[in-house]
């Protein structure tokens, strides 16, 4: 009778690996649909329609069996975690939206793309989750790819935007902090119950700051809004699931895939030139994500 490779990964790593690289598909498409759109509206509409959109899509999927799927939807006993969530994500989004419409698509999702290598740390202090000394040098050789591409100028005749910069580390950490709240939270509540919580307190959030800095909006505009929306919502739907199925240590760096396919988007909607310094920090940090998913200590 054959048995399983102890170095094998279990089933639920590799679903969870999927799902997250699928998700950051899908948020690089939010991030496309943000740059695009931020030359036309605000950032608080923009953030609000990024949230109220995605409640749409959500809202039938909630009530699909009914009154009483939806009340056991939004049942919860763990309510401050939510929140604390949904405000780090908020926060995070509005930085994220004006590094988006300031650096070079690749360059913020690279920023934002931090919290990854930021994961393991917070999950070590508070979930209480090993970091080896292989991982602690994945983490720094990631951190080394992500600093060439950063800290490469746009072009000549344009210097580094260091607030942007600055804003986007903070970013980083919140959305790193966001990871971890969502890995303790599957401890008891669904991936449904998550997203929802968090798309519909952020759209209460953010609906205050739009109101009083509204524009018109532009008809054309509509559908893509809808589409940012769509992306949004499976997309933390997706990476919900990837945090349940598997603990952010041993997949958050996969969320650097994002950072090809933005390369990709950038260099197609912007012409963004895909340079040998990209070139060289997208292996680094692909080198060191390829580190925690083949390493047996992690399985």
């Amino acid at each position: 009778m054959s048995t399983a490779s102890p170095t094998t990964p279990s089933p639920s790593i590799w679903l969870g690996a999927v799902c997250l690289i699928a998700a950051e598909l899908c948020f690089a498409g939010v991030g496309a649909v943000v740059k695009a759109l931020s030359e036309q509206m605000n950032q608080t509409q923009l953030v609000f329609f990024r949230n109220a959109s995605a409640l749409v899509v959500l809202i039938p999927i909630v009530f699909r069996s009914g009154l009483g799927n939806a009340v056991a939807v939004v049942r919860t006993e763990r309510l401050k975690l939510h929140l604390f969530r949904a405000v780090c994500g908020m926060v995070a989004m509005y930085g994220f939206f004006y590094v988006l419409a300031t650096l070079t698509l690749t360059q913020a999702m690279m920023a934002l793309m931090l919290a990854p290598f930021i994961v393991p740390i917070i999950a070590f202090l508070w979930l209480k989750e090993r970091i080896d000394s292989k991982t602690a040098i994945a983490i720094g050789v990631g951190f080394c790819g992500a600093a060439v591409i950063l800290l490469t100028k746009p072009s000549q005749a344009q210097p580094l935007n260091i607030m942007a910069l600055a804003i986007a580390i903070g970013c980083a950490v919140l959305v790193a902090t966001t990871k971890c709240t969502i890995r303790k939270l599957t401890d008891s509540e669904p991936s449904l119950r998550i997203v929802f919580y968090f798309t519909g307190v952020a759209t209460v959030i953010s609906l205050v700051p739009m109101l009083i800095y509204w524009q018109p909006l532009l008809r054309h505009v509509i559908p893509w809004l809808i589409v940012m929306g769509v992306l949004a919502a499976i997309g933390q739907l997706l990476m919900t699931r990837a945090f349940a199925l598997a603990s952010p240590v041993k997949i958050g760096l996969l969320s650097y895939s994002s950072l090809i396919f933005a390369a990709i988007i950038g260099a197609i909607g912007w012409q963004e030139p895909i340079t040998l310094s990209l070139i060289l920090g997208s292996v680094l940090v692909i080198w060191a994500a390829n580190l925690t998913i083949r390493q047996r200590w992690l399985w």
